[in-house]
Parts: structure tokens; C-alpha cells; sequence
């Protein structure tokens, strides 16, 4: 079966040519980049098309774009201990308890948000899946997936009984960076009735905003949902033993 070659985009092989003279050492933090007018002339390029190389690698904290002055490689910021977010939904397949109900799985015009997280344009067409996962046959988590289709094609085609959609994701593309962000929101109707919350204990739920990257490209970007109450971040200080 012949292997499918995925042409970049011009933007993202302008950020490949960029971060490859970052990573060698070549621009050191403070360096300045080519400006937009000269990437168009060495990439034979729109404006445009640098501009949006230039400002997704600023997005990222890679470059730092000063008005008047020009872009430049930014300095990386020392690495802090970060506290890890637990994953629940593997901890229940390695339970053995895991499964899955799929709730709809189709194509749509992506909205200008999503478009935007996914730095695509606007309406461009995107893969979307809505999942409800469930840990000893009870939901835990509910989640809206939007795929890249121009990175996996094949997403629709997926049964996904036997395989998580994340898990086919990384396997036809695996991710090369994530982006995460916790934050605390309100249910909807549909998300209260299939995470089966009751008015009263659905006040506040956790939602992971999750965003995966195959090399310059975006591949997908979760909106991962799930009750408060049933999410614990950080050590359990539970009293299990003899004081030391």
C-alpha cells in the first residue's frame, strides 16, 4: 500500500526554517529573524503567509514581535515543577474499565473559535467527534474532539470500538507538542443529561482544553468535560499510615 505524503503548508515550512536555526544554536535568544519581507522573498510567499509563520511561533513564546523594531528569538524561560493532570480516562483502561459511547462522529464548517485554536481559516472544514467515556459502565468524562482532516484523512472511517479516537490520532500522527488549559465551567443541558448530574450537584465542572501539534501543524483540540467532584489535581494528603 503506497505511503501518503502530507505537503506543509508554506507557513508551517517557514516555521520549520525558523526553529531549525533556533534548535541548532544558529539564532541564539536576542537573534533577529528575517522580517516578513524577506521571508516572502526567500519563500516566494504572500505577506500574509510569513506573517502568520511568524506570529504562530510568537503565539508559542518562541519569537517575541516588537512594533518598530522587528521579531526576535525570545529567551526560554526556566523550566518550572508543574503538577500533573491526571488522565482518567486512561487510568480506567488500565483498570480494565474503560468504554466508550459515541455520541456523533461527521465533518462541519469549523467555528471561528475553533478555527482559531486550530489556526486555520475560518470554515474551513474540520473532523469533529462527540464522545461520552465511561469508567465501570458510569460516564466520567464527556468530550468534543475536532480533528485536522488534512493530517488524518481517515478519522471518519474509524470504527473506534476497539480503539480510542486519541489513540488512532497518535498512531497515524503522533503528537509532537500539547498545549493544555484547566478551567472551571457550567455544564451544558446535553453535557449535564449524558454525564448523568442532577441540577443540584452539576454547579461546576472541569473542563481540559487540549491541543495537539504534528510537528508546525495543529492535529486536533479537545474540550474535555467532567464533574468537579471527581477530579483531584496534585498529592493525596489522605491520612494512610503512621505519622513519619
Amino acid at each position: 500500500m503506497p505511503v501518503e505524503v502530507i505537503k506543509l503548508p508554506q507557513f508551517a515550512l517557514i516555521k520549520q526554517y525558523i526553529q531549525g536555526h533556533i534548535d541548532s544554536g544558529t539564532w541564539p535568544a536576542g537573534t533577529r529573524t528575517p522580517s516578513e519581507n524577506d521571508l516572502c522573498s526567500i519563500f516566494s510567499v504572500s505577506r500574509m503567509t510569513a506573517r502568520r509563520a511568524l506570529q504562530e511561533l510568537a503565539d508559542q513564546g518562541i519569537l517575541l514581535r516588537t512594533p518598530g523594531l522587528g521579531t526576535f528569538v525570545a529567551e526560554v524561560e526556566p523550566q518550572v515543577p508543574n503538577l500533573e493532570i491526571p488522565n482518567i480516562v486512561e487510568q480506567a483502561i488500565k483498570a480494565g474499565s474503560y468504554s466508550r459511547r459515541i455520541l456523533s462522529l461527521g465533518s462541519m464548517s469549523a467555528p471561528v473559535e475553533i478555527a482559531e485554536l486550530m489556526h486555520s481559516p475560518a470554515d474551513r472544514e474540520v473532523y469533529r467527534a462527540l464522545v461520552v467515556h465511561l469508567d465501570k459502565q458510569q460516564p466520567i468524562q464527556w468530550q468534543a474532539l475536532y480533528v485536522n482532516p488534512e493530517l488524518v484523512p481517515a478519522f471518519l472511517k474509524q470504527n473506534y470500538t476497539k480503539i480510542t479516537p486519541e489513540a488512532y490520532l497518535d498512531w497515524v500522527a503522533p503528537a509532537s507538542a500539547t498545549d493544555l488549559q484547566l478551567e472551571a465551567v457550567l455544564p451544558s443541558p446535553a453535557q449535564r443529561r449524558e454525564l448523568g448530574l442532577t441540577a443540584e450537584s452539576s454547579a461546576v465542572c472541569m473542563q481540559l482544553n487540549h491541543r495537539c501539534w504534528n510537528q508546525q501543524v495543529v492535529r486536533n483540540y479537545s474540550q474535555l468535560v467532567h464533574p468537579a467532584s471527581r477530579f483531584h489535581l496534585g498529592l493525596d494528603l489522605r491520612y494512610s499510615g503512621d505519622s513519619a
